[in-house]
């Protein structure tokens, strides 16, 4: 076991599947994780009470007015993580620390927490899961080897140095595209990205709805991204350096002119075209794929010993 903290941020949904919430719970300070939950004043109170054992934080602001839910900024997840890193006698750098889904499950395993705390160092740690048909798997789980991982991220973990990478943003727990936000806003400024491909993480398959706001989110995650390329435009004279200048003039240009087809209102004030709709949905859908081919084909991967 490392001796370097281990602190993990989720967000606890006061009133629901709180046996399977204690279960994961239980497995991340098995782990060796001190646990906090972020939440918004109205739920601060349920967390606590039915959680005695959780550190819960008061979020100085929720996303409900556009997520229509009271889910917590991954930026103030990202602030308590730090407040708590602070109570160690310890340097920033020497933390780790993490985000994590609710209802993520970890496996047992004495070489977890040591891996983590080694590989994070400088580094952002990403963890896909493994998906099970019930809670009842997760102590009864076998690995094959033959696992498949989602898409997306579960949780991430990175030391304590890292958390000035990351700004204020809409993106929030419980809501879409906060796991690719995270990664690139870390990968854009040069931290290396391991992808932690070993059957660690659990979670229950269940059915995932969204309404209109994922294209909030998504709008979000390119407008971030073309953000934060604008900032390194034009700094340097080599070809690499004039490459990237030129894809970056491109995908603001593409994007510009289909986020405009695709939100601009017809005439006399009505929906804007179908067409234009279906070109923007379809620009969101690629923009999926290459945000996650680039994320993967740039991260090592790294599992824990047996």
């Amino acid at each position: 076991m490392s001796n370097r903290p281990l602190i993990l941020a989720t967000s606890i949904v006061p009133g629901r599947d709180q046996a399977l919430h204690r279960a994961t719970i239980e497995s991340w300070r098995a782990a060796g994780c001190d646990v906090i939950s972020v939440n918004g004043a109205a739920e601060v109170a349920a967390v606590r009470a039915a959680y005695p054992d959780v550190k819960v934080v008061e979020a100085p602001a929720t996303a409900e007015r556009f997520a229509h839910k009271p889910v917590p900024y991954i930026h103030d997840l990202l602030k308590s993580l730090r407040s708590a890193a602070a109570a160690y006698d310890v340097p920033l750098k020497d933390c780790t620390v993490g985000l994590i889904n609710a209802d993520i499950f970890f496996r047992d395993g004495p070489k977890l927490a040591e891996t983590i705390c080694r590989e994070a160092q400088g580094a952002l740690i990403l963890g896909p899961r493994v998906d099970v048909d019930a809670s009842t798997s997760f102590t009864a789980y076998l690995p094959t080897g033959a696992e498949t991982y989602s898409v997306g991220y579960d949780y991430f973990f990175m030391s304590g140095d890292l958390l000035g990478d990351f700004e204020d943003s809409p993106f929030c727990m419980g809501m879409p595209f906060w796991d690719y936000w995270v990664p690139l806003a870390a990968l854009l400024q040069g931290r290396p990205l391991k992808s932690l491909n070993s059957p660690v993480a659990l979670h229950v398959t269940h059915e995932t709805r969204w309404d209109d706001s994922v294209y909030l989110f998504f709008h979000s995650l390119i407008a971030y991204v073309v953000e934060l390329c604008r900032k390194t435009t034009g700094r340097s004279a080599s070809a690499e350096a004039r490459q990237f200048d030129l894809m970056f003039d491109v995908l603001t240009h593409l994007y510009g002119g289909v986020f405009a087809r695709g939100t601009e209102p017809g005439a006399d004030g009505q929906a804007p075209d179908p067409a234009g709709i279906a070109a923007l949905a379809d620009f969101y859908d690629r923009f999926q794929q290459v945000a996650v081919h680039h994320i993967k084909s740039r991260s090592t991967t790294i599992t824990i010993p047996s």
